[in-house]
């Protein structure tokens, strides 16, 4: 399943990818889910983002990685593959 890349938050102790997935469907993460051949952890999230008429935009996704390091890594509007 492919995700564009909005959005790369990074801290000293934690990084966040927030993605819009492309294509729809359903997807669920497994015991290793992998962006762009990242791990990332366990745990997706929805964070409150809407679309310019104001309505909720369920299509975007906030991923954590498992090393903040690979933050770096991504940029926005690249296109990525979740392995889940």
């Amino acid at each position: 399943m492919q995700f564009r890349i909005e959005y790369v938050s990074s801290q000293t102790d934690r990084a966040y990818v927030l993605a819009r997935q492309l294509g729809g469907g359903t997807f669920a993460l497994s015991a290793t889910p992998r962006l762009a051949g990242l791990p990332i952890t366990g745990h997706l999230s929805q964070p409150r983002s809407l679309r310019p008429d104001g309505t909720p935009d369920t299509a975007v996704f906030a991923f954590q990685l498992v090393s903040p390091a690979d933050a770096a890594k991504f940029s926005e509007n690249q296109v990525v593959d979740l392995s889940a």
